[in-house]
């Protein structure tokens, strides 16, 4: 799970509240209407019962640069095409979906 820069939340408990204390006005980023990354958001919608809005973009580099202009909020992304822009802090990793937290994202 990625996050803006400017997003307030810093963690997923703290994402979820505000988007709880926001609904309708998150924006969440997918690479295309109906594949994993829009998938992902739609679970985490429904497991956590926010109310986002989906902007779906032509892949995943201009979602990433709507992500870093600030245009989106959040977005579910294979960890592999986001490290970079992880790395150098242009966007922050809020959660991995595997049950434990990625070597890679270690500090």
């Amino acid at each position: 799970m990625l996050g803006s820069p400017s997003l307030p939340a810093r963690t997923v408990p703290e994402f979820i509240a505000y988007a709880k204390a926001n609904p309708g006005k998150i924006n969440m980023a997918s690479s295309g209407a109906g594949n994993l990354s829009h998938l992902a958001g739609e679970l985490f919608k429904m497991m956590t019962g926010i109310d986002v809005v989906h902007v779906p973009y032509k892949g995943a580099v201009p979602a990433h640069a709507g992500l870093m202009a600030g245009d989106v909020h959040i977005m579910f992304d294979a960890m592999t095409s986001a490290l970079p822009q992880i790395q150098s802090g242009r966007l922050r990793a809020l959660a991995v979906t595997t049950t434990t937290r990625s070597k890679a994202l270690r500090r």
